[in-house]
């Protein structure tokens, strides 16, 4: 595969985990507005229901992940893509990523799992998955562009 290949490959899976986070996110607020120990319901005299106090949990989460894609992980994207486009064709998968990558990515996966068995009422989850899916398809936007404008060899 190409270079342009092998990036676009790359946003293409922080796409999908990404969308399947923000999807598990946001089904977890909305789970809360409907339990009545919940952040959301607790919340309900500032903002006047549980349902707009999801809202705003929904809207925090997205700027959250809306700006870790954009300051943190671009950084990940800018790293990966520069790593791709200095190797030579043919590319294989084992050297697409570095082992510093999988670290990161095996950290993530284990944070995440943890993150169920850890009592944190479900508001919170669903607000730190909207986030991490909001930021990882940012990233993948990230990862599109860069394919675009990647060389052809």
């Amino acid at each position: 595969m190409t270079h342009r290949n092998w990036i676009a490959v790359s946003g293409f899976i922080w796409l999908a985990i990404g969308t399947l986070l923000l999807y598990k996110g946001l089904r977890l607020i909305s789970e809360a507005t409907e339990t009545a120990g919940s952040l959301c319901f607790q919340m309900q005299n500032i903002s006047g229901s549980p349902q707009k106090s999801g809202t705003l949990f929904i809207a925090a989460a997205l700027l959250v992940g809306f700006l870790k894609g954009r300051f943190i992980l671009s950084k990940t994207v800018n790293r990966v893509t520069t790593r791709i486009t200095s190797l030579s064709l043919p590319i294989q998968f084992k050297s697409v990523y570095a082992p510093s990558y999988w670290i990161l990515i095996g950290g993530m996966m284990a944070l995440g799992m943890t993150l169920r068995f850890v009592p944190i009422p479900v508001d919170v989850r669903g607000f730190v998955d909207t986030a991490i899916g909001a930021a990882l398809i940012n990233g993948a936007m990230l990862y599109f562009r860069s394919a675009r404008g990647a060389i052809k060899v």
